[in-house]
């Protein structure tokens, strides 16, 4: 992509790959805790925090892997990225609400919005995925 051509909003981008808009609190508590640490653009934040939820729904609700990484590819070819590692895991970690952990929305198998409560462990498991990617 060319500096001139305009990026698609993320939001746009998500209904365009998933078929459904971004459900209400979709990628919390990820974005919250992202956006108080890294001075990252709206889409960008986002775009990290879905690629998280989007992991999570795929190894705890069965959500389709393809989906996952269509949207991922995209996401690589269209934002920038912050990076952290794991030593940064715990800092983020603390970012979040332990409210929200217990209401985290994700995506089924036809990508139904579900609630699920998150634990530490799930959380770290999408940190990896995100800094593995």
């Amino acid at each position: 992509m060319t500096d001139n051509t305009k990026k698609p909003h993320i939001d746009d981008a998500f209904r365009n790959i998933i078929g459904i808009a971004p459900p209400e609190d979709l990628g919390e508590p990820f974005a919250t805790a992202f956006t108080r640490l890294y001075n990252g653009k709206e889409d960008e934040i986002k775009a990290a925090a879905y690629t998280c939820s989007l992991f999570l729904s795929a190894i705890l609700m069965g959500f389709p892997t393809t989906q996952l990484h269509i949207f991922v590819h995209h996401v690589q070819e269209n934002y920038s990225r912050f990076s952290f590692n794991c030593n940064m895991y715990d800092t983020i970690y603390k970012e979040m609400d332990g409210g929200m952990l217990q209401r985290v929305v994700l995506l089924d198998a036809n990508s139904i919005p579900a609630v699920y409560e998150c634990s530490k462990e799930d959380i770290f498991e999408a940190f990896d995925f995100y800094t593995n990617r």
